[in-house]
This record gives C-alpha cells, sequence and structure tokens, in this order.
C-alpha cells in the first residue's frame, strides 16, 4: 500500500485535518483485508479505482463502497475493509467537528457507519466524485477537493467553537482527562456538553476520550520493536497492565502482542498519528 497525506490550506485548518491519497493493487484470487478498529478519524472516502467492500469482524454483512461516502467514527464495531482490484482513494479527513461545521450533518448519524455523500451533500458530492474521477494526477485530485470545500466555506455561518476546543484539548491530553472537569472549563452543564458533543462528534465525551487514550498506544510504540507494555500502560494512564489489555482487547479482539505481530502500513497510517 502506498499512502501520502497533506495539510489543507490555512482557511480550511479549523475544518480540515489533513487529506491522503492512498492506493493499493490485488486481485480476487489474493483480495488484501485491512482492519479497521475504533478511532478518531471522520472523513469522506472519493474513489477513483475500483470499489472495495466494508465487511464485518463476523463476515455476515458485506458492503460495497459507494463513489464518495462519509465515514463516522468508529467506536465498537471492529471491521475489515476488502479489496480484490487497484483501489484508488482520496480522503479528506476533518477536525472533530469540522464536517458538522461545514455540511450541519449531526455526527451521531454516522458512528459506526458510512453514508452516502449524496444523500447530505448532493451538488457537493456529485461534483467531487466526478471531477476527481476525471483529474489525471494526485495534484489535480487535491486541488479538486480544496477549491469544492473552500466553496463550501464561504457558505458557512461563524459557529462556536466550544465544543472543537473540548475535543481537541482530550486528544491534547490523549484521554487523560475528567468530564467535569471539560465540562466546568466550557462553561456547560455535563449534560449540556454530552448531547451537543454527541451531535458535533458523533460519540460521548467520555467514550471519545476512551478512544484517544487506546489511540495514543499507537503512537507510543510506532518507533519500538519491542514495546515494554507494563510502561505503555502507565504512560497511557491505565490502572494496572491488565486493565490496559482488556481495554486492548475490547477495542481489536487481541492482546497487544498478538495484534503487533500483523500491524500494517494502513493500520500505522490511521491509528500512529
Amino acid at each position: 500500500m502506498h499512502i501520502q497525506s497533506f495539510p489543507p490550506v490555512p482557511a480550511l485548518a479549523t475544518y480540515v485535518e489533513q487529506y491522503c491519497l492512498w492506493d493499493d493493487e490485488a486481485t480476487p484470487q489474493t483480495p488484501v483485508l485491512h482492519p479497521v478498529f475504533p478511532g478518531l478519524v471522520n472523513g469522506l472516502n472519493v474513489l477513483y479505482g475500483e470499489p472495495f467492500e466494508t465487511v464485518t469482524i463476523a463476515g455476515n454483512e458485506v458492503l460495497t463502497t459507494p463513489g464518495v461516502e462519509m465515514i463516522g467514527m468508529v467506536t465498537e464495531r471492529r471491521l475489515y475493509l476488502r479489496q480484490t482490484g487497484r483501489v484508488g482513494v482520496l480522503g479528506v479527513y476533518f477536525q472533530p467537528t469540522g464536517f458538522f461545521r461545514l455540511f450541519g450533518v449531526p455526527m451521531s448519524a454516522v458512528t459506526d457507519a458510512t453514508l452516502e455523500l449524496d444523500s447530505v451533500a448532493g451538488q457537493f458530492a456529485r461534483e467531487l466524485r466526478q471531477r476527481v474521477g476525471e483529474a489525471g494526477t494526485p495534484a489535480q485530485r487535491l486541488a479538486v477537493a480544496e477549491e469544492l470545500l473552500l466553496r463550501q466555506l464561504r457558505r458557512v455561518q461563524p459557529a462556536s467553537e466550544v465544543i472543537a476546543r473540548v475535543a481537541t484539548w482530550i486528544r491534547g491530553h490523549h484521554g487523560q482527562v475528567s468530564v467535569e472537569a471539560l465540562a466546568h472549563a466550557a462553561n456547560l452543564s455535563r449534560r449540556q456538553l454530552e448531547r451537543r458533543f454527541w451531535a458535533e462528534v458523533g460519540t460521548t465525551p467520555k467514550l471519545y476520550a476512551r478512544i484517544a487514550r487506546f489511540n495514543h498506544v499507537f503512537q507510543l510504540v510506532e518507533h519500538t520493536s519491542t514495546p515494554d507494555w507494563l510502561d505503555v500502560s502507565h504512560q497511557c494512564g491505565y490502572f494496572d497492565q491488565a486493565h490496559f489489555i482488556r481495554e486492548f482487547k475490547h477495542f481489536t479482539g487481541e492482546s497487544p502482542g498478538g495484534y503487533f505481530q500483523h500491524y500494517n502500513d494502513f493500520a500505522r497510517f490511521f491509528w500512529a498519528r
């Protein structure tokens, strides 16, 4: 797999975290599976290669990926992306509240789900899919996405950034935060914070913090061939190593040692960020 990432222009930086272009090849006889575990990523994917399939961990549900789709946060459900041909994808990955602020779609509607973008952003989605498909180079694909997002930005009314700041604080502290303290700092009740966070980010602040802490594990072991799991568990704020292992198994279905034996570039890109 070949993955490249690119930053947005400054005008979009509070909405878009990064763009990525990734491509890979497989055949029906030798399909490639990419595991998808809980993470803080939400974004949209535009396919300019052959479609791939989304498969549940039990394999009892298989969906063909549409030409352009919105992907919400994955919080619990483990999935695989299965490709059987040459896949090319332009990904636009948003800041925690970026898609909500640009398009007004409650993020809770796409948590643990995907949404065909045509249903919520028809003209934008159709033009994006068509022009990315017609583009001949990576630079042209990125330019198309940025042009259309800047055009969408001009239609957006200024809005409060309080939930965006809360989400950034949680990520910056790798989930080691108090929800009560967050609500106090945001000048909101805990219930108000949870309701707005659910709408703008797609989950509760507590679960968001839990996933942020889990994702921090990948950042800590990124450049270590033989991780000290006891040290990792302490740095991530788990009660003890047993708590860390239980949490890791909850999100991946495997022990840390077992999972990292087949850790790949796809997972590294999305979780070790």
